[in-house]
């Protein structure tokens, strides 16, 4: 089971974020995951590339969010899709050189995409960053599907240093936070604070 799973931070396409990139890095973040909605795909491109060059300068992996051509322009790591996106097939396909994880939020759904490279679950916990999220699991389903699985399972969904603690005996590779690091006021202590809870 690879650490590059342990701790996953999810950025938009956005300079100001850097120096909290770099410092959550240093508290142990292993994965970062460039996610843009909103803006137009030339300056995300161009952000992508600098965000890239600074992860890897900092030894973490880069992937990207939803999408495949993005993460094959910017010779990401990886890429990440969700439910609605291309299938995995597919993006094997066109794509075969990338890792690639993919969404679920039961357990029939992490069967669908288990051949993934690692499988995300939840969201576990009510999570503020996902408008269209689904009903929070909580942690025992989180722990069925870790346990049936034969992929690496992240946990995503409201995780946080006050929660972490209670995925610690749930099996999973790692968890995969956007707040509760980007949020915080110290982003190197927060990252190892939930290695830490986590048992990472």
């Amino acid at each position: 089971m690879s650490s590059m799973w342990a701790l996953q931070l999810l950025v938009p396409a956005d300079r100001t974020c850097f120096p909290q990139v770099e410092a959550a890095i240093r508290g142990g973040v292993t994965l970062v995951q460039l996610r843009e909605k909103n803006r137009p795909d030339l300056e995300t491109y161009r952000v992508g590339r600098e965000l890239r060059d600074l992860v890897r300068r900092s030894g973490a992996a880069f992937f990207v969010n939803d999408r495949p051509d993005l993460a094959l322009a910017l010779e990401a790591d990886g890429v990440h899709v969700g439910q609605d996106d291309l299938p995995l097939e597919v993006v094997r396909h066109i794509a075969p050189g990338l890792l690639i994880g993919a969404s679920s939020h039961d357990l029939e759904s992490a069967r669908r995409v288990q051949a993934a490279d690692y499988v995300a679950f939840g969201p576990v916990f009510p999570t503020p960053s996902k408008d269209d999220a689904e009903t929070p699991t909580g942690v025992p389903p989180l722990r069925r599907v870790a346990a049936e699985i034969a992929r690496p399972v992240v946990a995503i969904g409201g995780i946080g240093l006050g929660n972490a603690a209670e995925l610690r005996t749930a099996g999973i590779a790692g968890v995969a936070v956007i707040s509760a690091i980007l949020n915080a006021s110290d982003p190197e202590a927060a990252a190892r604070g939930l290695r830490g809870g986590l048992g990472l």
